[in-house]
């Protein structure tokens, strides 16, 4: 039990960022997650949304997220590419990627990250609470996030996503005007 309110927020408050480029899936996972109150009284979910890597990215480098629940499918690169970015920014945040289908290969890939759970959104919303659940559930999460000695990698990430975002926007003018 915690004396002092101030202590209280600090611990209760779980900051989730939703990195998802559908905006009405977004919505629904907020909404999921913000009607959701932890095991004990006072705990509940903030949530945050990012449309994009790029979005993501600035928003970790000024918020300490307990837990990102990020989609395979992203405009610039594939979701499970950007988990090296992002835990170069914050190591030990856990990442819960999340995908409408699965095959051997995507699932191979995935796997082949730093991801705390992978969730195919086809088995329902329970197993994805469940997994945000159980990162609470384990204090070393919640404690100490930030990789001790790391330096703001800003400017190399964001240069290497201003070049996959030109070579997402050439494929994509490339084949719509070429087919």
């Amino acid at each position: 039990t915690l004396s002092s309110s101030s202590a209280a927020s600090d611990v209760y408050k779980r900051q989730i960022l939703i990195v998802e480029p559908n905006p009405k899936a977004a919505q629904d996972m907020f909404r999921t997650f913000h009607a959701q109150h932890g095991r004990f009284e006072g705990e509940r979910y903030e949530a945050a949304i990012a449309g994009s890597v790029a979005e993501a990215i600035e928003q970790v480098q000024t918020i300490s997220f307990h837990c990102i629940i990020m989609d395979v499918n992203l405009p610039e690169i594939a979701g499970y590419e950007a988990v090296s970015f992002l835990k170069t920014i914050d190591y030990n945040t856990p990442i819960i990627m999340t995908a409408d289908e699965n095959t051997l290969d995507l699932e191979t890939k995935v796997r082949q990250q730093d991801v705390y759970y992978y969730h195919i959104k086809a088995f329902g919303e329970d197993n994805l609470i469940s997994a945000v659940d159980n990162i609470f559930k384990e204090p070393e999460k919640l404690q100490g996030r930030k990789k001790p000695g790391a330096v703001s990698p800003k400017p190399v990430v964001l240069k290497q996503l201003r070049l996959f975002k030109k070579q997402w926007a050439y494929t994509t003018i490339r084949w719509l005007f070429l087919g």
